[in-house]
């Protein structure tokens, strides 16, 4: 159960950081004051994933290492860029609607 939690958990927490309004602030606020190479981070899946994963990992696991640590947030990065890939993909299956070729 920790397991699923940890996923969804970590999945959620990197979507509302990276494009949830409620955090368009810490966005801006990234984007003024850090240099660009740095405030990048809190825009992408993978990168703000892995630190979501960190964070989560320490809070959700009792007994865990440093090494596991690095594994979960390994883990979360994964998670939050296919889940953002599958997101997209299923709003551009709504979006757009492509003959198939079979119809031809």
């Amino acid at each position: 159960m920790e397991i699923f939690l940890f996923c969804l958990g970590t999945i959620g927490m990197t979507h509302i950081l990276v494009d949830g309004t409620i955090f368009q602030w810490l966005r801006d606020l990234c984007d003024s004051w850090l240099p660009s190479y740095i405030s990048k981070l809190i825009h992408c899946y993978q990168c703000a994933g892995f630190w979501c994963g960190l964070f989560c990992g320490w809070i959700a696991f009792e007994h865990i290492t440093g090494w596991q640590i690095f594994l979960a947030g390994c883990a979360s990065s994964v998670l939050s860029n296919f889940m953002a890939i599958f997101l997209n993909f299923l709003e551009a299956k709504t979006i757009i609607n492509l003959r198939d070729h079979s119809e031809e």
